[in-house]
């Protein structure tokens, strides 16, 4: 096995080892709004559940990206889960652009009215989360990890028994984000009985 201590990597290949070895990861593609009402569209992978009681996702940036600055400034986000339907899309909006242009506008991406927040929500979406600001943290000389509290949980009807809150996984048509330019949609899955 070959080995090799972080303190003598640089930031660039510590960056390619975790994110083509901590795979699959979920891809949260973020609106948010700048105060002056500029939204900001973008994808980002360092993405997971952090809590349940409170309902805390966390978003990792390796930089101080317009995201980022946008939900410190008004405390929101809405994370859109990407799924087969917008993945092309979502894609897009990974370009770099200026401060003062909005991806939504530049790549004709329709929004709509969220239900419990001000921050717009990207209409084609099958499950959406709105949420407030609720930790954040520096980490390092560059990176920045947010947890982002759940206030609205948004799921197209054909995904979710509201009775069971059992999830279709099988409609969601769930991707996930590899390493490069490398993506996964669900495959075949197993299922293994849980001890107790």
């Amino acid at each position: 096995m070959k080995n090799f201590q972080s303190n003598q990597l640089s930031p660039k290949e510590i960056y390619k080892i975790l994110s083509a070895t901590v795979i699959p990861r979920p891809i949260a593609w973020i609106t948010t709004k700048s105060r002056e009402g500029n939204v900001n569209v973008a994808p980002f992978s360092f993405f997971n559940i952090v809590s349940s009681e409170p309902a805390i996702i966390s978003i990792a940036f390796q930089d101080m990206k317009d995201t980022a600055l946008n939900i410190l400034e008004t405390g929101e986000a809405v994370v859109h889960l990407v799924n087969l339907e917008n993945v092309e899309e979502m894609n897009r909006t990974a370009a770099k652009l200026s401060k003062n242009v909005s991806e939504a506008l530049e790549f004709e991406i329709e929004l709509e009215k969220s239900q419990m927040i001000d921050t717009p929500s990207i209409k084609n979406s099958k499950i959406r989360f709105e949420t407030k600001l609720y930790k954040h943290h520096e980490v390092g000389e560059k990176s920045h990890l947010f947890l982002l509290e759940i206030v609205n949980f948004c799921l197209e009807d054909d995904l979710i028994d509201e009775e069971s809150f059992h999830i279709a996984v099988d409609k969601m048509g769930a991707v996930a984000r590899l390493e490069g330019n490398h993506y996964a949609k669900l495959g075949e899955t197993f299922e293994i009985e849980r001890p107790e």
